[in-house]
């Protein structure tokens, strides 16, 4: 079979295989990948960015034109060569980048995600497993859509005569055995993280508005007794005294008076 014919097999397996994990009707188009500069990868990656990050599908549609990405065919290139070189992932049903002025990534791209639950389920997998082993790992089947075909042009997976099954090369799932069980550990602490998080930014928050009801001034003795009262863990106000005190936001006197600025304070 000659170089053309294998990659138009490949891309209609990758299709068929798309659209079964999807339950699509059509399969991934046939027609060769649009080709994308550099310039034009930034360029999309300025968009997103400017729309905190991430991209619904409906936004897109309002906002990629507007940009200067009136094609589709096009915008599908950016976002899958983003999703392949790992700078931007499909969450929550929308596109979202990493790095630089935006969040750093969960710590796993898709492509290991997905490679990773095949190895633990046999380096193989079939459209029903698919439907509840991917949520396991958190890989979303438009993500696995965007990467197949170059999955099975790379020979990095390979499907069954019927397209039913895909399965993982031997050497990738030697190499990626045991990784869905440091994903899923990986996801829940990354998920402690980001609650504690939220949690500090709470409570930071709460107590710049208790400080403002005193002037924004405390002395040690009177926060001790009057932060009990209201309810504060000694623990998290020393944490956010210390962050205040350290972006200079708050300042400590000699006689042990904490002060927040008039432009916290407020």
């Amino acid at each position: 079979m000659r170089s053309g014919a294998r990659h138009l097999a490949a891309r209609r397996g990758a299709g068929a295989l798309a659209a079964l994990l999807l339950a699509a009707l059509a399969a991934l188009p046939l027609r060769a990948e649009t080709a994308v500069s550099p310039e034009r990868v930034e360029a999309f990656v300025d968009v997103i960015k400017a729309n905190d990050c991430r991209m619904t599908n409906r936004r897109a549609d309002l906002v990629y034109p507007e940009a200067g990405f009136p094609d589709k065919t096009e915008t599908k290139a950016l976002t899958r060569q983003l999703i392949e070189t790992g700078r931007a992932r499909i969450l929550d049903g929308q596109l979202v980048v990493f790095g630089g002025d935006c969040p750093s990534g969960p710590g796993f791209t898709g492509r290991e995600r997905f490679f990773a639950v095949l190895a633990d389920n046999g380096c193989k997998m079939d459209s029903k497993q698919a439907a509840f082993l991917l949520p396991r790992v958190g890989v979303e089947m438009q993500e696995v859509r965007l990467l197949m075909a170059r999955m099975v042009s790379m020979a990095e997976v390979s499907l069954s005569e019927d397209e039913r099954t895909v399965y993982l090369e031997q050497g990738l799932c030697e190499k990626f055995a045991g990784l869905s069980a440091e994903i899923v550990a990986a996801d829940a602490h990354n998920r402690e993280v980001e609650d504690a998080a939220t949690d500090m930014d709470a409570a930071r928050g709460k107590f710049i508005d208790y400080m403002a009801s005193v002037d924004c001034s405390l002395t040690r003795s009177e926060a001790q007794v009057q932060l009990d009262e209201a309810g504060f863990e000694p623990r998290i106000v020393r944490a956010i005294v210390q962050d205040l005190i350290a972006s200079g936001a708050a300042t400590m006197s000699d006689d042990d008076r904490l002060t927040l600025h008039k432009e916290v304070c407020e």
